[in-house]
C-alpha cells in the first residue's frame, strides 16, 4: 500500500510540474507577440531559490533583440547580461525584474545571460531569445 502511494504522489507532483512548465512557456511566448521571432530554442527547468540558469549567444549587428521570461507579476525573476568581456550590459534587479527587455545592438557581438531565482518556492522558468523583424 505503502508503494502505491508513493507512486501516486511521484505521477501527480510530475504532471503538475510538466503543467506548470507547459503554462510557464506560453506566458513567455506571449511577450512576443508579432513583432519578433523567437529563436527555435528556449530554456526551461524547475527553479528555486538561489538557482540560476545560464547561456550564450551570437548577437548581430544593427537588430533588436529580446529576452523574454514566464514571470508573471508577482514572480522575481532576474535577468543579467554580460557581454564577451564580462562587462555587466544589463541586471534586472535594477529595472524591478522586468519579464522581458530589448536590447539593440551596435556591433556583433558574443552575450551571456544569466537568470536567477530569487523566488522561495519552486517555479518553473521559461526563457526565450529572439529578434525584430
Amino acid at each position: 500500500m505503502r508503494h502505491i502511494l508513493i507512486l501516486l504522489y511521484v505521477m501527480c507532483a510530475s504532471t503538475c510540474a510538466w503543467s506548470q512548465c507547459e503554462e510557464s512557456l506560453k506566458a513567455a511566448e506571449k511577450t512576443f507577440g508579432t513583432n519578433f521571432i523567437a529563436e527555435p530554442y528556449f530554456i526551461q527547468g524547475m527553479m528555486g531559490q538561489g538557482d540560476s540558469l545560464s547561456f550564450e549567444s551570437l548577437w548581430l549587428a544593427n537588430n533588436t533583440y529580446r529576452i523574454a521570461t514566464s514571470a508573471v507579476d508577482k514572480q522575481r525573476i532576474n535577468i543579467s547580461v554580460f557581454d564577451q568581456n564580462n562587462n555587466i550590459l544589463f541586471k534586472g534587479s535594477e529595472f524591478n525584474y522586468p519579464s522581458d527587455w530589448d536590447f539593440f545592438v551596435e556591433k556583433s557581438m558574443e552575450v551571456r545571460c544569466v537568470i536567477r531565482c530569487p523566488m522561495p518556492e519552486p517555479v518553473c522558468v521559461t526563457v526565450l531569445t529572439g529578434f525584430k523583424k
